[in-house]
């Protein structure tokens, strides 16, 4: 699949389903498994298994049920953490609006569950040591056996709820951390990294605000672009305003001001393989509120950082924020 015709099926796919999700690709149908897909390659990183799905209000309960199931067996197989987030808003900063549009989509998507306009949106983070725990723990198999039979349509006829024939479409991917940080330091060597996935930081409050930025960088550019990128990390990780701030970690964001405090957690995600000439990033990134990310982004330093990165991006950016429904550490 060329660049043109990928990215032409994405705003198609985009458009008609609000909110899925950037990683939800054409051909990417519920019946498609990470392992499958993937099965050829190697990584030597400490790898995740990610998933995007949307949940009918009918089937919530057994949503979360299977869910936990899920997560618990996963847990048993090797899994260093399982963090399930709900998507609730989307960012108008990263797209460089007006600072008048800050944070007016942060709550869009729930507000749009609440009224019944739209389904419930997950993005699911399954992490392990390596590719070869990850392959041995089943998870597309799980998966299909605990949360997929949930993942229906719902519709009523004649006063009667139906759910759909299949589920709908479920994103699956592999992903490899290539790079995080937080406010202790920047971490890019394996042992690091996988201390910082055993404990993901919206372990310590639900209220955190997870944000991830999903962009598609060309296969040629992906040498380059993993190059430039920690350079964005390092500003998004390490900067804050006041600059004077005694604590040196910033007041807290607000809509009528420019502060913000330093990310709590940020972290770079590379899928293991290609979709078409284009590589799959996610930027994700962990705040103590989603006025803290709106602020960051206005931030004269950010935006030096984010140029050269943002030049490379062939799709993007979506940045849909989360919060964290479910975590399970390793037992």
């Amino acid at each position: 699949m060329s660049t043109t015709q990928f990215s032409s099926s994405r705003r198609q796919l985009l458009g008609a389903i609000p909110a899925l999700g950037l990683l939800t690709a054409t051909g990417f149908v519920h019946s498609a498994h990470a392992s499958d897909l993937q099965k050829n390659t190697t990584t030597d990183g400490p790898v995740t298994f990610y998933a995007e799905m949307r949940v009918a209000q009918p089937n919530k309960a057994g949503f979360d049920t299977g869910m936990q199931a899920f997560a618990k067996a996963m847990q048993r197989k090797g899994a260093l953490a399982v963090t399930l987030k709900q998507m609730v808003g989307d960012s108008t900063m990263v797209k460089n609006y007006p600072a008048s549009y800050k944070g007016v989509l942060r709550s869009a998507y729930a507000d749009g569950a609440q009224s019944g306009t739209l389904p419930l949106f997950y993005s699911l983070f399954v992490r392990f040591p390596d590719l070869q725990t990850l392959r041995a723990a089943n998870a597309d198999a799980v998966f299909d056996l605990d949360v997929l039979p949930h993942l229906h349509g719902v519709t009523q006829q004649d006063g009667k709820m139906r759910e759909s024939q299949q589920p709908m479409v479920v994103y699956r991917g592999i992903f490899e951390t290539i790079l995080a940080g937080d406010r202790h330091g920047i971490y890019n060597d394996r042992n690091a990294l996988l201390g910082f996935l055993s404990q993901p930081v919206d372990n310590q409050a639900p209220t955190l605000v997870t944000v991830e930025n999903h962009v598609f960088v060309p296969e040629h550019l992906v040498t380059n672009f993993d190059q430039t990128i920690p350079a964005l990390l390092k500003v998004a990780q390490e900067t804050y305003q006041p600059a004077s701030d005694a604590n040196l970690i910033g007041q807290p964001g607000a809509v009528d001001n420019l502060h913000y405090r330093k990310a709590m957690s940020t972290e770079i995600l590379r899928c293991i393989t290609t979709d078409g000439d284009l590589r799959a990033y996610i930027m994700h990134g962990i705040w103590e509120s989603v006025w803290d990310h709106e602020n960051s982004h206005l931030d004269t330093r950010f935006k030096a950082a984010a140029a050269p990165v943002g030049a490379m991006v062939a799709v993007g950016p979506v940045e849909p924020f989360y919060l964290t429904q479910l975590t399970l550490l390793k037992g």
